[in-house]
């Protein structure tokens, strides 16, 4: 059976890796039976990240290569009934999530003096004191890092959000009235788009990026959408 290795669930959340969630939703979308391994520490990945697929003898890392693997090892095609212009599109679109959007949250959790300590008390709350006072500030200077080199850090935080606010708007304008990202049907699209969503409406974390989803009456419609049809529970 196949194992899906991610985080801990948090905040009502099934995860608040939007990539750990997208790798469950596209298992779901390939109807193949699956078991969560929970794990805290992302070096345990084959990409020294979080999430991995585990099927027989082969650990895949990067949600990603997981959706190549499932397509082509179990012939999932995972945007059947698209045209090559509506693929081209929603490859797009999910490029604009997992590129920018995503790290606007990021920012929002990791950089935020507001959030950052709900962000600290999560994923190093239950380490021995020692590391619980330097890891944390490890972390975060790794994921300031990471933004400068990626050109969003680069930015003052109104710019940051203003970013974040164009894709979501940009989101709910693809998703119109229809019931999900492409169409009547739920794509790859939607096992990015969704995560984003749902992991920006925690109502713990609050942010411009959060305000900007709840202006979108169409997309927390989307978002309670998915959660019914992938997380019922």
């Amino acid at each position: 059976m196949l194992s899906l290795i991610q985080f801990p669930s948090a905040f009502g959340l099934p995860n608040l890796s939007t990539f750990c969630m997208k790798a469950e939703i596209l298992l779901k979308m390939s109807g193949q039976p699956y078991v969560i391994e929970e794990e805290g520490n992302p070096p345990k990945g084959p990409k020294g990240k979080l999430p991995a697929l585990r099927d027989g003898g082969q650990l895949i890392g990067d949600s990603a290569m997981i959706q190549s693997h499932l397509a082509a090892h179990y012939g999932v095609d995972f945007d059947a009934g698209l045209s090559a212009r509506d693929r081209a599109i929603a490859h797009g679109m999910g490029r604009m999530c997992e590129e920018r959007l995503y790290w606007c949250m990021v920012y929002s959790r990791w950089i935020n003096e507001a959030n950052w300590p709900k962000i600290r008390q999560i994923f190093f709350g239950s380490m021995p004191p020692v590391l619980r006072s330097l890891i944390p500030i490890l972390a975060r200077r790794g994921v300031r890092a990471n933004l400068q080199g990626h050109g969003l850090g680069r930015h003052s935080s109104s710019e940051i959000y203003a970013f974040g606010k164009a894709d979501i708007d940009a989101l709910a304008a693809l998703l119109g009235d229809a019931p999900f990202m492409m169409g009547t049907s739920p794509t790859s699209l939607d096992a990015t788009t969704y995560p984003i969503i749902a992991n920006l409406q925690i109502a713990e974390l609050p942010s411009p990026l959060r305000d900007a989803v709840a202006a979108h009456d169409n997309l927390k419609a989307y978002a309670a959408r998915c959660r019914a049809l992938w997380y019922p529970a």
